[in-house]
């Protein structure tokens, strides 16, 4: 009995032979070692957006100008996130010396306060529209345009973007009319 075969995967293997050797030199001349990222990392990443985009569209041709895209971009993305990663090293201490956070203790002052300041935001929330309140809170926990579209099924990243941005500048204004001060944006 022979055994099943996907026919993205087949496409999929088909076009890593006719441009395998065209990702991976292309991989190369982008010296993506110096920025330490690994290239292999990266040709997994340019696999699964071909496989996504041979998912979406199971007819099209797939020529080496749109892999050579997916590479740039995929390569593009990785530098992002491996310049966002880019950090300060922490200052070598003493591993048993406590930690100062600059905060001191929490009293019951505090406390309640930073409860009700949770109150008012929460409360905040529920007076904006329906509409724009799901794609405020998923862009509040640091969750792309896109993913906010796709979640809360929206038409597109643009779409998230602006009710994101107008949900945003409503809920700010009804926190200052709050008394909760200022906001940078």
């Amino acid at each position: 009995m022979p055994a099943f075969v996907d026919p993205v995967h087949a496409r999929l293997e088909e076009l890593f032979r006719a441009y395998g050797a065209r990702v991976k030199g292309l991989l190369t001349t982008y010296g993506l070692d110096k920025h330490g990222i690994d290239p292999a990392d990266v040709e997994q990443e340019v696999r699964i957006r071909l496989w996504k985009a041979l998912e979406r569209d199971r007819s099209g041709a797939f020529h080496a100008s749109y892999v050579q895209r997916v590479v740039a971009s995929t390569v593009i993305d990785a530098l992002r996130r491996a310049e966002v990663r880019a950090a300060e090293p922490l200052p070598e201490e003493d591993d048993d010396a406590p930690v100062d956070l600059g905060e001191g203790p929490v009293g019951p002052e505090r406390s309640a306060g930073d409860v009700e300041r949770m109150q008012g935001i929460e409360r905040c929330m529920n007076e904006i529209p329906e509409r724009r309140r799901l794609p405020i809170a998923l862009h509040l926990q640091g969750f792309s345009l896109q993913e906010i579209a796709d979640l809360a099924g929206i038409a597109s990243a643009e779409a998230a973007r602006k009710l994101v941005s107008r949900g945003l500048e409503e809920l700010k204004s009804r926190l200052r009319e709050l008394g909760y001060g200022d906001f940078e944006d």
